[in-house]
Formats: C-alpha cells, sequence, structure tokens
C-alpha cells in the first residue's frame, strides 16, 4: 500500500475533518462572544493541522501492515491455517472467503485443464492416424492415367496435408517453449527444403521463383522456422496471379537480419494491414477467394515472438505483398527456453 493509495481511499474523511476546521474559524470570526487572538487562533490551527497529520500517519502504517500481511497471506492461502493467524473480525472473513474462492477456482481451473489435454492428445493423436491416408492417396494418385487430372489430385492432397500439419502446429503453440529446441541454422537450406517440398504450388500456379542467396545463419528453432517460412510462401502462392513472380531475398539491418517473402499479387487492403496478425482474422481476399483460417499469421508472429524475433508485412493492394522475418541479433535465449 502507498501513502497515495490510502489518501485516496480516506479522503473523505480528511476532507470532512479540514471542513470542520474551517467552520471552527468562520464561527471564532463571527460570534462576538468569542474573544481569540490572531495568533491563538493561528496556534489552534496548527495544533488540529499537527493532530490530522500524526493520525494520518499512525493510521497508515496500521492499515499497511494489515495489508502487507494479507497479501503475504494471499500468495501463500494454500497453506494458511485462517483460525490459527486472524484473529476474528472482518480480516478473517475476508481470508477465510478469499481461500474458499481460491480452492473453488483452483479445482476448475484443474479439471479444463485436465479436459484440454485429453483433447489435445485425441487430436495430435488424430493427426497422426490422418497422415497415414494421405500419404497412401499421394502414391495412388502417381497412378492416375491422366496427368493433368494427376498433378491435380496431388496439389489437393499437399494442401490437406499442409491443413493437418498447421492444426497439428496449432496444438503445439500452446506450449511452444517446451517445443524449443534452440540450434544453428541454415536459412538457405531450410528455404529450399521448403520450395521442394511445396513444388506442385508453383508448378499448378505457373510461378516464378526468385531465391537470392541467403548467406546467413541464425539461432533459432529448425522445425518451426521451417514451419513459418512454409506458411507464408503458400500465402504468396494463393493470393499470387498465374504466371506471376514470388521473390525471396535477404537484408541485413543493424541489429537484425531479415528474410524477405514478397509477390506480386493481389497484395492487402490498407484497412486489413493492421488486423493480419490477429487470431481467426482472414481479410478481404481471405473472405472472396479463399476459405482462409485466419491462424498462419497470427502463429507465425506468436512463435517468432516467443523466440525473440519478429515479422513485419508491406503491401499495396494489386501491387505485391512483402512479409518480412526479422532474426535479431543478440538474442537471450535462457530467457526463451523458459
Amino acid at each position: 500500500m502507498k501513502i497515495k493509495d490510502y489518501l485516496k481511499s480516506n479522503k473523505s474523511y480528511i476532507l470532512l475533518y479540514v471542513l470542520f476546521i474551517i467552520l471552527f474559524n468562520v464561527n471564532v470570526y463571527i460570534d462576538p462572544g468569542i474573544e481569540m487572538g490572531r495568533e491563538s487562533l493561528i496556534y489552534l490551527n496548527l495544533i488540529f493541522a499537527l493532530a490530522l497529520i500524526v493520525f494520518i500517519v499512525y493510521d497508515f502504517f496500521k492499515k499497511k501492515r494489515e495489508f502487507d500481511k494479507i497479501l503475504d497471506t494471499i500468495k501463500v492461502i494454500d497453506g494458511v491455517d485462517v483460525d490459527e493467524e486472524f484473529k476474528d473480525g472482518v480480516d478473517k472473513e475476508l481470508i477465510r472467503q478469499i481461500k474458499d474462492e481460491h480452492i473453488y477456482w483452483m479445482n476448475k481451473l484443474d479439471k479444463i485443464e485436465d479436459e484440454l489435454k485429453d483433447a489435445n492428445d485425441y487430436m495430435t493423436d488424430w493427426i497422426h492416424q490422418v497422415k497415414i491416408p494421405i500419404s497412401i492417396l499421394e502414391i495412388m494418385s502417381k497412378r492416375v492415367g491422366d496427368a493433368e487430372i494427376s498433378k491435380n489430385i496431388n496439389r489437393e492432397i499437399k494442401r490437406i496435408d499442409s491443413l493437418v500439419e498447421q492444426a497439428l502446429y496449432i496444438i503445439r503453440s500452446g506450449e511452444y517453449s517446451s517445443d524449443f529446441s534452440i540450434e544453428e541454422v541454415e536459412i538457405d537450406k531450410v528455404i529450399r527444403n521448403v520450395i521442394k517440398k511445396n513444388r506442385y504450388l508453383f508448378i499448378y500456379n505457373k510461378l516464378e521463383i526468385d531465391i537470392s542467396e541467403i548467406g546467413f545463419s541464425v539461432y533459432t528453432d529448425r522445425k518451426w522456422i521451417a514451419h513459418i517460412i512454409e506458411l507464408i510462401i503458400d500465402n504468396a502462392c494463393k493470393y499470387s496471379c498465374e504466371g506471376g513472380k514470388i521473390e525471396i531475398f535477404p537484408e541485413q539491418r543493424k541489429k537484425s537480419l531479415v528474410v524477405h517473402i514478397k509477390d506480386y499479387g493481389e497484395g492487402i487492403d490498407r484497412v486489413d494491414l493492421d488486423r493480419i496478425f490477429e487470431k481467426g482474422f482472414t481479410g478481404k481476399n481471405g473472405r472472396n477467394r479463399f476459405k482462409s483460417t485466419g491462424m498462419g499469421l497470427y502463429i507465425a508472429k506468436k512463435i517468432l515472438t516467443a523466440l525473440g524475433d519478429d515479422i513485419e508485412v508491406k503491401s499495396v493492394e494489386g501491387e505485391f505483398c512483402d512479409v518480412s522475418i526479422i532474426f535479431n541479433k543478440g538474442h537471450d535465449f535462457f530467457k526463451v527456453m523458459q
């Protein structure tokens, strides 16, 4: 408790006391039957003021001790014996009610956590099980006689696989720090592996990919950064025009290393730019053309922030969209792993 908080909570009583002193002084001046010199009145006012200050100081420290005791008790309320620690009174009843509420909500929280864990375990198992028929369908699609139909089937299978993979990452993202494995990662290799994995997107949309040599390594989580790059490249392909171009190139800043993934497609409406990292936000383009989940950039932002990095998006609607993955120099990975 701070003195300003005490004064604020007791201002009514202090103002009442000040009002009493004012009324007393007015009464002395207007009542001819009271004879009191100016010096005596000033002396009496000083006594009143001193009495008020002494009372405020005494009462403040008394209430502060009580407040601190209650605060310390709340911090370890599970092991507090209310009947032993507190005498009968308001404080004892207050702590008893707080403890009862604490026990109630902790039990409820434990139940919710158990239910969420069961749901996550079920979803994780389901995702791993569904990957088996996806792999079988991928093999079967290559046996289709018509090359164009085979290519279309394979593209849709890859999209299903990507969505299933994204669901798995969303499940893991709740406790991402426990899943981090920090190591030195060559970004060039990660990008080329992602491009190879998603080559059907480029072939089907007849997209040109221009990859400059990134030329640097960073300390990050290989699996998560690959997933983030894949999300951004998938969006770039999705919102590019047929026969368009996607550029991937590096930038060195004073305090960071940056990877740009830039497409020359639909771009993002200026109104939507401030909200693209919100959970579930799809924007005008996502609503109009695609069954967008609005989770990709949200997950990317969340994970990069946890890794001590960042992501930026610059775009002009109808011209381009430039997504920058920013790897900040001088990470404190002890904090990241906590």
